[in-house]
């Protein structure tokens, strides 16, 4: 399965192109975007559906047989909507059953996805939504319904661990529903029978960004055991979907052991247009991960297949589309190897053969792939923090926290949390090394004859490899001046890349004992501490509204402006 929102992106490009400082938010398909003054126009869907069909004759020439679409809320009627409402919906169904079957014809089975749940979609003016059993059999309705009335559909992608960021403007915003096991458990209950009649695939991702005592269920065994019910388990109609990891889509990760123990039938979700590292605008080969994993996972039996984000995810300022008129080589390559190292079980020789490279060209290409993982996993990454296990409450801390989506963050208080858990010398060097392999890239990116802006990327990685030096060394007035320097010419020379804040000032971090506060909050393993218990469900009030307020302008600012908010995943 591949996920299918380029599309939708390429029909708004114009507008886009208005504002080239407007980060976009690729979490999800603008599908709010084919409204002008309130309604559904006929243009804008014309644009996508031309626009959808060269993506899923592309996709399936790969050997894809199956896409997702966002998303189940513009199909589904909400409670006594308004004429304007119900007329846009209309037109929204009709528009997409055309792509629907448009992905049928290319031997594609589409697949919805939906937010558990939408807030114009709960019954009795929102009374429902205090009612957890209410609402879970009005949730089930609904599908059932949307099931009925699309016979194209193989099934529905319930997503229930993350909502809409804070910066979606549309009618049909999402919100979390289900915070607590037993939810989760009631509302599956309610949900496989009703896949079972219908005959339909209920796909249940696993993804969470730490909200409630379900905000584990990305990595704790525990909690996802209690999430399911035995109706569940033992239905043919019913899959799990898990990260390739126990975190985001982010590297030093080993398989998630879900994946390698799985309770239920899964799948296992990849991403080939990397949100952490760089969107495709520069090489970020997936291929030597994914050949791992693939041969961890040769011959289980629980695997079902995989489920490949080649648009989705992530904000930020970079515009590529994939398979489409402004694509990325570089996402488009990664797409296409995920699948092949899969139907090959793990040899990456032989994906990368089926893609176009033979004799020669294969090795130099192996080389230069290798040169490029190696500046990803020392130069973007800060080696010896990214090797770490840390946890804050529910939340695994990503491997790369001074890099977020397109923006780069150069802090104090970062730069005492990678020291506490860095070698600086050794991790420096490790990046001054990988630098040296550019030169080389360039020479076989010239002898390969690839789209490949050598400029660009050594400018990238001088920036990633100077911020990073900021934070391992803060005491060196000199690299702070030559990350400014850096920094000024970067943003002058490549204005719509990434973004560097700068900001090392000791205050709040001296007066405060911040080393003592990480030891007192972050966790080196999975397992809870008694400590972690008594802290974030008596004093998670403090940690929000007194520590996290004194701290917020050492952190990436997008946080709270683009993704949910710090606050609703902390406690």
């Amino acid at each position: 399965m591949v996920d299918a929102s380029a599309p939708f992106f390429v029909r708004h490009r114009k507008e886009l192109e208005k504002d080239r400082e407007k980060s976009i938010n690729w979490s999800k398909a603008p599908t709010h975007a084919m409204m002008h003054n309130g309604r559904v126009k006929r243009k804008a869907h014309k644009k996508v559906r031309e626009s959808f069909s060269v993506y899923v004759k592309r996709v399936a020439r790969l050997g894809y047989n199956a896409v997702s679409i966002d998303e189940a809320a513009y199909l589904m009627y909400p409670e006594n909507p308004d004429e304007l409402l119900r007329k846009n919906i209309d037109k929204y169904r009709k528009y997409y059953r055309r792509l629907f079957r448009i992905a049928l014809d290319q031997g594609l089975t589409p697949y919805i996805t939906a937010d558990i749940w939408y807030s114009s979609h709960i019954p009795h003016g929102g009374a429902a939504g205090r009612d957890g059993h209410k609402l879970y059999l009005h949730i089930a309705q609904c599908l059932d319904s949307l099931l009925e009335d699309f016979p194209e559909l193989g099934g529905i992608i319930i997503r229930i661990g993350e909502s809409d960021g804070v910066d979606v403007n549309s009618p049909f915003r999402s919100r979390l529903a289900v915070k607590k096991e037993k939810q989760l458990r009631s509302l599956l209950e309610a949900l496989v029978p009703i896949f079972e009649n219908k005959k339909r695939m209920l796909i249940l991702r696993t993804w969470t960004l730490g909200a409630g005592s379900v905000g584990d269920l990305l990595w704790n065994r525990k909690t996802l055991m209690k999430c399911l019910p035995g109706s569940a388990l033992g239905s043919p109609c019913f899959l799990l979907s898990y990260k390739y990891s126990a975190s985001d889509f982010i590297r030093y990760q080993k398989l998630n052991p879900y994946a390698l123990n799985s309770p239920a039938p899964f799948l296992l979700e990849l991403q080939a247009r990397r949100e952490y590292e760089g969107f495709g605008e520069f090489p970020c080969f997936v291929g030597f991960d994914y050949a791992r994993y693939a041969d961890q996972l040769r011959n289980n039996p629980q695997l079902r297949g995989i489920h490949v984000w080649c648009q989705t995810g992530g904000w930020s300022r970079f515009r590529n589309f994939s398979f489409m008129k402004r694509g990325s080589y570089w996402n488009e390559l990664n797409t296409a190897v995920s699948l092949l190292v899969f139907k090959n079980q793990g040899n990456l020789y032989r994906a990368l053969e089926k893609s176009g490279f033979q004799g020669k060209d294969l090795g130099r290409m192996l080389r230069f792939l290798e040169l490029s993982d190696e500046l990803i996993k020392n130069v973007l990454y800060i080696p010896g923090f990214a090797r770490k296990t840390l946890f804050l409450n529910r939340s695994r801390i990503p491997a790369l926290i001074h890099v977020l989506w397109d923006r780069i963050t150069v802090t104090s208080l970062l730069s005492e949390l990678v020291l506490r858990y860095s070698n600086p010398e050794g991790d420096w060097q490790a990046s001054r090394t990988a630098l040296d392999g550019l030169s080389e890239m360039q020479t076989l990116g010239r002898k390969l004859g690839l789209d490949y802006d050598a400029r660009f990327h050594k400018d990238t990685m001088e920036l990633f490899h100077l911020a990073a030096g900021a934070l391992l060394f803060p005491n060196s007035s000199q690299l702070r001046q030559d990350l400014a320097n850096k920094c000024d010419y970067y943003e002058k020379k490549y204005p719509d890349s990434y973004r560097t804040r700068i900001r090392m000032d000791r205050s709040p971090v001296s007066r405060l004992p911040v080393r003592w506060l990480f030891s007192l909050l972050i966790r080196e393993r999975e397992a809870y501490r008694i400590r972690d218990r008594v802290l974030f469900s008596v004093m998670g009030p403090v940690v929000v509204h007194l520590i996290l307020p004194l701290f917020r302008r050492y952190l990436p600012e997008t946080l709270d402006h683009q993704s949910m908010p710090l606050k609703d995943l902390i406690g």
